[in-house]
């Protein structure tokens, strides 16, 4: 019969990464013991150094994934106040390595769900800055667009439309984000650059029901300016 396998906790992790560390460098210098003192003990130390960094930055991609792990336990169980906890711990600690930045955009999007719209943009343009992921990259800048239309500030909205196209990672949803860059336009009372949006994408999907229709719905939106 199997026995249960043991939980690693996250001071085991610590420890674990910790131990493997010093004996990575110990390892190292034993190994090489007469080659870094031909080549001189500076040179020595910057190489030892440069291991100790690369190993402890491992740790901290580590670290991070375990944080992202445990605030998405909270999420599934509906624990919002301690995901929020720990997805801010993540940012604050790990927020240079990828799953720091997630974190940051999972933060933004319940920030977001509270109405709490003041926190969330800071978090959603950490994201659309240093983020690496194409779908979430787009979703980071549709939300800020979104935001910054909230509060008329059309300049903004479409800068980060603008991005949102620039990231679709489909033809389908590059149009489907120009044609909203193509009523912010609009809003903006930049009749130009609007038709001349609308005109490219008719010209392109003009058997795609839904974009035709949304094509329509603009050019409606026009003829009462």
């Amino acid at each position: 019969m199997l026995k249960p396998k043991r939980k690693i906790t996250r001071d085991e992790i610590k420890k674990d990464s910790f131990v493997e560390s010093v004996f990575m460098i110990r390892s190292y210098i034993n190994d090489n013991l007469r080659l870094l003192g031909r080549i001189g003990g500076g040179i020595g130390l910057l190489i030892i150094t440069m291991i100790f960094l690369s190993q402890s930055f491992q740790n901290n991609r580590q670290e991070a994934e375990y944080l992202l792990t445990k605030s998405t336990l909270y999420l599934d169980n509906g624990d919002l106040q301690n995901a929020k906890i720990q997805l801010q711990e993540l940012i604050d600690e790990y927020g240079s390595t990828e799953s720091g930045k997630i974190g940051a955009f999972y933060l933004a999007q319940l920030y977001l769900s509270d109405n709490n719209y003041e926190s969330a943009i800071p978090l959603f343009e950490r994201y659309a800055k240093k983020g690496s992921n194409p779908f979430l990259l787009t979703s980071s800048n549709e939300a800020l667009s979104n935001l910054y239309l909230e509060k008329d500030d059309f300049n903004n909205a479409i800068k980060y439309q603008l991005k949102a196209v620039e990231h679709s990672d489909t033809k389908k949803l590059e149009a489907i984000n120009n044609l909203k860059l193509s009523e912010l336009y609009l809003k903006n009372n930049d009749v130009e650059k609007s038709t001349k949006i609308l005109n490219n994408i008719r010209n392109n999907y003009a058997d795609d029901v839904e974009i035709m229709e949304k094509i329509e719905y603009i050019y409606g939106l026009m003829m009462k300016k």
